[in-house]
């Protein structure tokens, strides 16, 4: 009796955790309501899309420097959907009331020869400077790098496939 009672919670809490799992991509077309939606290589060089959604956004016009930009506030996910499949995961990662400027396209992938592509996601600091926080999937899941980088213009891998920024600093020493 007591194996029967935790077999059926432990099918319980698989079904319920693998139904939340494909919750937004069951109930909203994701391919139609995410605000991007680009191609990256995961760390074994395999294809997946990535959807950047949120569940409910609010459209504004003006966010820092940005005036006259469209800008939507929401809390963002990355949902992945590996190539020639089906299904889409949603992850793990959320950003909370983050601005999504889709004038200045503030999340992108920068692709690389050999390495895993890089999922940037920036915020504004300043009128010149963005702040980069860097993601890549890896075995059907987001990974975030615990590190950001500061840029004027999009960072990019050069011909030795080294990561290049470009910084403007306009103050006086």
């Amino acid at each position: 009796m007591k194996l029967t009672r935790i077999f059926f919670i432990a099918v319980f809490l698989f079904t319920y955790l693998h139904l939340q799992t494909y919750s937004y991509a069951t109930e909203i077309n994701i391919s139609e309501k995410s605000r991007v939606l680009f191609r990256v290589k995961d760390t074994k060089g395999i294809s997946y899309n990535v959807y950047f959604f949120a569940p409910k956004e609010t459209k504004t016009d003006y966010y820092l420097c940005s005036t006259g930009d469209e800008v939507f506030v929401g809390n963002y996910s990355f949902l992945i959907q590996k190539q020639g499949e089906k299904d889409i995961k949603t992850t793990s990662v959320i950003l909370k009331d983050y601005p999504y400027n889709q004038t200045q396209r503030t999340v992108f992938p920068i692709i690389s020869k050999s390495y895993p592509d890089i999922v940037i996601v920036s915020d504004q600091l300043d009128c010149n400077t963005k702040v980069g926080y860097l993601y890549y999937v890896d075995n059907e899941k987001i990974v975030s790098v615990k590190s950001a980088l500061s840029y004027t213009l999009p960072p990019r891998f050069n011909e030795k496939n080294e990561l290049e920024t470009m910084n403007y600093y306009n103050m006086e020493d």
